[in-house]
């Protein structure tokens, strides 16, 4: 497909790709629309939900109906001419329209764990990470842990399990 010299040049230039708020809220909206048929659920997450000026990627949070992962990409690729980058049982990488677009696999127990840890940003998930860890608990993609239970596993009980108000995603730096 490409030669190692163009995958090289295709990776720095989607590190540098960035996109206003605006647009990038217009295309996640384009692709919800589009892959919404194969989901029962759909979220925002990332720099567009902390609302960024300006984005770098669009990254969303799905529940695929039972046994449509693969159509979910299929959509993208037919109807939006989606270059697909990367793909897993549980994360897929793309490129629509110039923009890097990430697609997380939740279930109904992930959902508002990955919602948390794929807002962001970095520097916010290593902070609730290393308090999380002070009071003997682990935060996962599948919840707040003690013990190796799950004691916590929507945003707002995470926050609450951390002796924490929560806090919004705009303020989440």
């Amino acid at each position: 497909m490409f030669s190692t010299q163009y995958k090289e040049l295709y990776t720095v230039f989607q590190l540098v790709f960035v996109m206003k708020l605006e647009a990038s809220q217009k295309l996640a909206q384009e692709i919800i629309e589009q892959i919404s048929p194969y989901c029962e659920q759909i979220e925002v997450v990332g720099s567009v939900r902390r609302k960024k000026s300006e984005v770098g990627d669009i990254d969303l949070v799905l529940i695929p109906k039972q046994l449509l992962w693969h159509r979910i990409i299929a959509a993208l690729q037919r109807t939006m001419d989606a270059k697909l980058v990367k793909r897993g049982d549980m994360i897929a990488q793309l490129t629509i329209k110039g923009a890097s677009v990430d697609l997380y696999v939740a279930t109904s127990e992930t959902l508002g764990p990955l919602l948390l840890i794929r807002t962001g940003s970095a520097g916010h998930n290593i902070k609730l990470s290393k308090r999380a860890l002070s009071k003997g608990m682990k935060l996962t993609h599948s919840g707040l842990a003690k013990d190796g239970k799950i004691i916590a596993s929507t945003e707002k009980e995470i926050f609450e399990a951390l002796g924490l108000s929560y806090i919004e995603p705009e303020k989440r730096e």
